[in-house]
C-alpha cells in the first residue's frame, strides 16, 4: 500500500503539482530566525548553519528548552515501574 492509496482521491497529485512548483520553500531558522530556503542541498536544514544547529542542541542539553508534559508522579503508568513481575536489569 503506498501513499497514493491512503490519500483521499486528487489529493496525492496536488501535493506533488505543489512540490513541483515550489521547490524553493523558504523558512526561518529556528535558531536565528534567518530566512532560508528549505532544501536537501543544506545539510544543516531546518538550520541555516552547523553553527545554529549546535547552539540550539547545546540549549536542548542544558534544559533551556523544555517540553511540557506530566510529571513522573502524575503518570498514570509509573505505578506500573514498581510491578514485582517485571524482569530485573542486570546493570
Amino acid at each position: 500500500m503506498s501513499l497514493k492509496d491512503l490519500l483521499p482521491d486528487g489529493t496525492y497529485d496536488e501535493i506533488i503539482a505543489e512540490t513541483k512548483g515550489n521547490l524553493s520553500k523558504k523558512t526561518k531558522c529556528p535558531y536565528c530566525k534567518r530566512e532560508i530556503v528549505y532544501d536537501t542541498k543544506n545539510p544543516y536544514r531546518p538550520f541555516c548553519s552547523n553553527r545554529c544547529k549546535l547552539l540550539d542542541l547545546g540549549l536542548w542539553a542544558d534544559n533551556g528548552i523544555i517540553v511540557k508534559g506530566k510529571s513522573v508522579i502524575e503518570d498514570e503508568d509509573a505505578d506500573l515501574l514498581n510491578d514485582p513481575n517485571l524482569p530485573k536489569s542486570n546493570l
